[in-house]
């Protein structure tokens, strides 16, 4: 079998793989976020040019385009560079300081499907409960707004789940504005000064490992001084989740402020 016949099966196998796992994780997560929605981008793109390449344009312009292609695998290879730098920054970032003392607990909203908490929720949460049941006197502010597909607030979601544990809803603080983690940050500092009645500094962040390096960075700019529990993760999310973050780190870099 030709070289070029192998490369182009390959590319077929990968763009079909990225496409079934748009699929998979959409059906078992509810979400629909950048994160989830690329791989099957670019395996559409993948099988497109598959099929563009059988056509008579691409063979008249056969020097033409095979420079396109070699640009665009450079392009590729540039970014992929950039990915793997960005993962390990926040791979090494995610160290938890589950026994330091603080203010009050911020737990993160990571989406809902209709009123049952994701996947990469619940683990934010069951760390949460562990946490509150060695820390009985702290506050823990649960935080997120109502998204597509969500029939209730996440705030509103973590605060069930969290009473339905054993968590004394006296001790919960319910942010149901925030829509991204910036606003999560901000929103709850402001709730909690205004409930009750002192500075909040010192908070402990329960998120997952790969949301723990953002979620810090936006803390300090909302004025906090952030520690961090960093939940687990599904492992056969972290493709996704790593790219959904990847776009957020800039995002968040250039224009949560």
């Amino acid at each position: 079998m030709k070289k070029s016949k192998l490369i182009q099966l390959g590319l077929l196998g990968l763009a079909i793989i990225g496409i079934l796992d748009t699929i998979f994780i959409s059906s078992r997560s509810g979400g629909k976020d950048v994160g989830i929605l690329l791989p099957a981008f670019g395996g559409t793109c993948i099988i497109l040019g598959i099929i563009f390449s059988k056509t008579g344009l691409y063979k008249k312009n056969l020097k033409l385009f095979n420079k396109v292609v070699k640009i665009i695998l450079g392009l590729f290879i540039v970014w992929l560079i950039s990915f793997v730098v960005v993962v390990t920054i926040i791979l090494t970032s995610a160290i938890s300081d589950k026994n330091e003392k603080v203010d009050s607990v911020i737990v993160l909203g990571a989406g809902l499907k209709g009123e049952t908490p994701t996947l990469v929720l619940l683990e934010r949460l069951n760390y949460t409960i562990e946490y509150l049941n060695k820390n009985s006197n702290t506050k823990a502010i649960v935080s997120g707004g109502q998204g597509f597909g969500e029939t209730i607030t996440e705030a509103e979601g973590l605060k069930r789940y969290l009473v339905s544990h054993g968590i004394s809803e006296d001790m919960i603080i319910k942010e149901e504005k925030s829509t991204s983690t910036y606003e999560n940050m901000i929103f709850s500092k402001k709730l909690y000064e205004k409930t009750i009645g002192k500075k909040l500094e010192k908070v402990m962040i329960i998120t997952n490992d790969f949301h723990m390096f953002r979620s810090k960075l936006l803390a300090r700019r909302a004025g906090l001084e952030p520690y961090g529990i960093s939940s687990g993760t599904p492992w056969y999310i972290y493709p996704n989740v790593f790219l959904r973050e990847y776009l957020a780190v800039f995002k968040s870099l250039i224009f949560d402020r």
